[in-house]
């Protein structure tokens, strides 16, 4: 039988947990350890999924000598961990956004490199077993336009409305939909972008925009827009809408929706004014048939078997090009008076 692996777990929260049912559960791993943050938390998460639960990092590298750790932090905890790991030649994959700022993930993208390690970082909606459809498609029928909308409510966490901490929205949250457009259109340049914050009485000290969109414009040629709100009472939509001849093709985690008017002519008139009406669109929904997070992390624990980081689904320098354009998105918005 081949030697388990040995990983550990920074952080088991919320989505930390979708992880840990994945690493828990792979034969060739073994989950060693857990660092919480919070009192209890640690052990909670290690009497569901095991390993041996820590309140210090330090304490837990030294007994456990993982080979890989998942980061699950908040975007302000990003830095010091990440360094920590380096510096003992330890593989990470980190859960998005890479910080709250600019600075950090720029001084840890050159730390990694000049280590050599194998660094991943959990954009799920890359590892969608639609997208590579979708890929296929948009190559024989080039996008013209794309609009990327998070809609949705206020997060719970203290930390994500507090810009300092969480980043803001673009950077947090809409960074899905920011990254899967460049999976599917390459490198983009923001035009132009504008926010405004609104009081909520329940925070009266909340600092990120609660509102905010951006037109960007891809190398490629196509034009692009990203709306985001937190204003709503739960989630209206989270999705990436792609344009072209004939064609709409909306992505959203559940599924890809195609809408082609290709496949008929249009004939039909109004009766009244006599315009020309739209023609019968064909729909076909796909279904998404993987669990992304499961995919994600088995690439990821590929790419250090086999010593090949172009297995993983997003790298850290990948993720990096991602994490430039949400914050220029962000000071884009800043800079308006």
């Amino acid at each position: 039988m081949a030697e388990r692996r040995r990983v550990a777990v920074i952080g088991p929260g919320f989505i930390a947990q979708r992880h840990l049912e994945v690493l828990s559960s792979e034969p060739d791993v073994e989950l060693v350890g857990i660092l919480g943050r919070r009192p209890g938390q640690a052990d909670d998460a290690a009497r569901r999924f095991g390993g041996r639960p820590y309140d210090s990092l330090e304490a837990m590298l030294d007994h456990e000598n993982p080979e890989a750790v998942w980061i699950c932090l908040p975007p302000d905890a990003h830095g010091e961990p990440e360094l920590a790991l380096i510096e003992r030649g330890i593989h990470l994959f980190v859960e998005k956004p890479l910080a709250a700022d600019e600075a950090t993930p720029e001084t840890l993208a050159k730390a990694i490199d000049a280590a050599g390690l194998i660094a991943g970082v959990a954009y799920h909606w890359r590892a969608m077993d639609t997208v590579r459809e979708v890929e296929d498609v948009i190559a024989a029928n080039p996008v013209k336009l794309l609009n990327g909308h998070w809609h949705d409510s206020l997060p719970g966490p203290a930390w994500w409305r507090d810009e300092a901490r969480g980043g803001g929205q673009m950077v947090e949250q809409a960074t899905h939909l920011v990254d899967i457009s460049r999976r599917l259109l390459g490198e983009a340049t923001v035009v132009a972008a504008t926010a405004d914050r609104h009081r909520h009485p329940d925070h009266p000290d909340m600092t990120v925009a609660d509102v905010s969109t951006a037109i960007v414009r891809y190398d490629a040629g196509p034009v692009g827009t990203f709306t985001a709100t937190c204003i709503l009472g739960g989630t209206s939509a989270q999705e990436v809408r792609l344009f072209a001849d004939g064609l709409a093709i909306t992505i959203r985690q559940q599924g890809v929706l195609y809408e082609d008017a290709r496949t008929k002519a249009v004939t039909a008139t109004d009766g009244f004014t006599g315009s020309r009406l739209w023609g019968v669109t064909a729909t076909r929904y796909v279904p998404t048939g993987n669990d992304p997070f499961r995919d994600e992390d088995r690439a990821f624990l590929d790419a250090i078997r086999h010593g090949d980081a172009g297995r993983m689904f997003s790298s850290y320098a990948d993720a990096l090009r991602t994490h430039r354009l949400t914050c220029a998105i962000r000071e884009a918005a800043r800079s308006l008076p």
